[in-house]
C-alpha cells in the first residue's frame, strides 16, 4: 500500500505509535486532529476564567466553570455524534488519526507526541465515505475530515492549518 505522508514524518510517528499499533501494522497516513465539538467547552471555559480573573482573581474558577457550561452544547453534540458512530474518544481535544491498511485508529498522544493508547478504531471496510470540508471554530475557518460510516453515521475531525497537508494525506489514503 502507498504511503501518503506529506507533512508528518511517518517513520518517526510509526516509532512513536509502535506500542499501541497491532503487530505488523504500519501507518500509511496520519494527522493530528480535533474531534468535532471537543474544543468548545475548553476554549470557552478558559475565556470565562480569564474574563472573571480580570474582574477579580478570586473569580477565575467560577468564570471557568461558567464558560465550560456555556460551551457544553457543541461539545456534547460532537460527543453524541461520535458515540452514535461507535468511535467515542472521550474528552480528548486532540487525537492522531492514524490510517493503516486495515483501520483508522484514533490515538491519544502524550505532550511529547508519543502514543499513549488507542481510544477508538474503525475498520476501513466500515468507512463508506471520506471528505475534506471546512468548519468554523469561533469564527475561524479550518479544514475538517468527515468520515461517513455505513449509510448515515458521520464523525468530523477539525484539522489545523499547520496540519492541513497531513489531513489531505488521510483523505487521500482513505479515498483509495
Amino acid at each position: 500500500m502507498a504511503v501518503y505522508g506529506l507533512g508528518m514524518d511517518l517513520q518517526k510517528m510509526q516509532a512513536k505509535c509502535a506500542s499501541v499499533l497491532e503487530s505488523g501494522e504500519t501507518l500509511v497516513a496520519a494527522a493530528k486532529a480535533t474531534p468535532r465539538g471537543s474544543a468548545y467547552a475548553v476554549i470557552v471555559g478558559a475565556a470565562g476564567g480569564v474574563a472573571a480573573a480580570g474582574v477579580s482573581p478570586g473569580l477565575a474558577g467560577a468564570g471557568m466553570i461558567a464558560g465550560q457550561k456555556a460551551g457544553a452544547g457543541p461539545t456534547e453534540e460532537g460527543r453524541a455524534e461520535r458515540e452514535a458512530a461507535g468511535v467515542d474518544v472521550g474528552t480528548e481535544t486532540q487525537v492522531l488519526l492514524a490510517v493503516t491498511a486495515r483501520r483508522v485508529a484514533m490515538i491519544k498522544l502524550s505532550a511529547f507526541g508519543k502514543a499513549k493508547e488507542v481510544l477508538a478504531s474503525v475498520d476501513r471496510s466500515e468507512i463508506s465515505g471520506v471528505t475534506m470540508g471546512e468548519t468554523k471554530l469561533f469564527g475561524q475557518t479550518m479544514a475538517e475530515i468527515v468520515l461517513t460510516l455505513g449509510e448515515d453515521a458521520e464523525v468530523g475531525f477539525g484539522v489545523a492549518r499547520v496540519h492541513r497537508k497531513d489531513g489531505d494525506s488521510v483523505v487521500a489514503a482513505l479515498s483509495m
